[in-house]
């Protein structure tokens, strides 16, 4: 009789240790997903402001070649 609450406990035990490491494995899970959410929108922005500054700096040079063209040649 005690060895069958022994076996018993022991498998509860077992139940209550895999619900657990579901639980867990569930929330690395969505913690994983998190971060790499948090990840990818960190790098969307900073290839925003990549991208940003090199087409101010193509204006820029449209603007310098706009400028350069209105100067005589004979001036240059």
């Amino acid at each position: 009789m005690e060895v069958m609450r022994e076996e018993e406990v022991v498998r509860l035990e077992e139940a209550i240790v895999r619900k657990l490491e579901d639980r867990l494995h569930a929330q690395l899970h969505q913690s994983a997903v998190d971060a790499a959410k948090t990840v990818m929108h960190q790098v969307r922005l900073d290839l925003m402001r990549h991208i940003s500054r090199h087409e101010k700096l193509l204006t820029d040079l449209q603007r310098a070649t706009a400028a350069l063209d209105q100067i005589p040649e004979h001036v240059r």
